[in-house]
């Protein structure tokens, strides 16, 4: 686990910011959060190193845009306060697990989040993190690269 340090919290309030952002554009938070899944802004935040990113919100929204054009398809929108702790959150475990963000949402969809925002909000985000590996019934070793690959070999009877 890598420790969570200046540089980590300026990208974790970063992409809380940029999720904030997001709920003033036309499309619904399903399409927003799907788009930035798959755009290339995400691969740049994915490596962690703030030198390839300008960190303004504003050229963030629009890099995604300018990639998948401007939508009005959806209606439902989280709250800006849940999206910023959402984006928050993917950061910060992303960050602190050195994997990627598709990964960590994998585990944690954006709707599960949006569902314990209240209760977690407030909480410290390795609270956060032990509690919802805990209401997903997995544990620490997820994140772990070697043990999943271990996983997958002896699935497969090659071991």
């Amino acid at each position: 686990m890598k420790e969570f340090d200046h540089d980590g919290l300026l990208l974790a309030e970063f992409q809380g910011k940029l999720f904030e952002k997001s709920a003033d554009l036309h499309c619904s938070t399903a399409v927003f959060i799907r788009r930035f899944l798959h755009s290339d802004y995400l691969k740049k935040l994915d490596t962690n190193n703030l030198s390839v990113l300008s960190l303004d919100v504003n050229e963030g929204i629009d890099s995604i845009q300018k990639q998948f054009g401007d939508s009005n398809y959806g209606q439902t929108k989280y709250s800006k306060s849940a999206l910023f702790w959402m984006g928050y959150i993917y950061r910060y475990l992303a960050y602190t697990r050195e994997t990627t963000t598709k990964f960590v949402m994998s585990l944690f969809p954006y709707r599960q989040l949006n569902d314990v925002y209240y209760s977690f909000h407030t909480q410290d985000p390795e609270w956060c993190v032990r509690s919802l590996l805990e209401m997903s019934n997995l544990n620490e070793d997820v994140f772990d690269k070697n043990i999943r690959l271990k996983e997958v070999i002896m699935s497969r009877g090659e071991y």
